[in-house]
């Protein structure tokens, strides 16, 4: 299914919604190392607190 217009785009957030899988294409044409990792979260605390928050690096 295609995303709505509105979500069409280059973006740094994404809308997921309960039971929902959302694939997307990233660009990671930046350096990420172990001192400098990408990092996602969740725009929710409570959810930040439980594990939606990482680090990670492209190698």
């Amino acid at each position: 299914m295609a995303p709505p217009e509105y979500e069409r785009g280059w973006k740094d957030v994404v809308l997921v919604r309960r039971n929902q899988t959302v694939r997307l294409v990233a660009r990671f044409d930046q350096p990420a190392g172990k001192d400098h990792p990408f990092m996602y979260h969740c725009h929710i605390l409570e959810h930040e607190d439980n594990g939606m928050m990482g680090q990670f690096t492209v190698a």
